[in-house]
């Protein structure tokens, strides 16, 4: 099961959401404060939502972050997936109807597509597998 935790639920999760957010994003050591006081400010002021997927006996199983986001190029409004993160490998059955889930909340609010930036390449054949299109490549050179 899927529900999107409220912001006054947020507290109750945060220990995992912080977790998982960290773990997807590779968060340096020395920036993972910063990195969690932003999150949960964007969470708790609904800039940024959480979803989670509860085993039959309520175990914490997943946790999708998700921030609603404009891009100009389109002139749309888009739901951005930030953090995608599993405790337990689940068949692609399971994903789609997370994402049956999230899709009607970003049609619920106005968002056209749904967009994610990953490195991660079991994020990016759950992605594909739940029809996903690749539509950039991203490439950094550190100075």
């Amino acid at each position: 099961m899927i529900i999107q935790v409220t912001p006054r639920e947020i507290p109750r999760f945060w220990g995992a959401i912080k977790f998982a957010a960290v773990k997807v994003e590779e968060v340096e050591e020395g920036k993972i404060a910063p990195f969690a006081v932003e999150l949960l400010h964007a969470l708790l002021n609904e800039k940024a939502q959480c979803f989670i997927r509860l085993s039959d006996d309520r175990l914490l199983n997943a946790i999708t972050i998700t921030r609603i986001r404009y891009n100009p190029q389109t002139d749309e409004k888009y739901l951005y997936v930030q953090c995608l993160y599993s405790w337990q490998i689940v068949d692609d059955g399971v994903w789609k109807r997370d994402m049956a889930f999230i899709k009607r909340f970003a049609r619920s609010v106005g968002c056209v597509y749904i967009g994610a930036l990953t490195k991660n390449y079991r994020a990016q054949d759950i992605m594909t597998n739940l029809g996903f299109e690749e539509e950039y490549r991203v490439y950094a050179l550190k100075v």
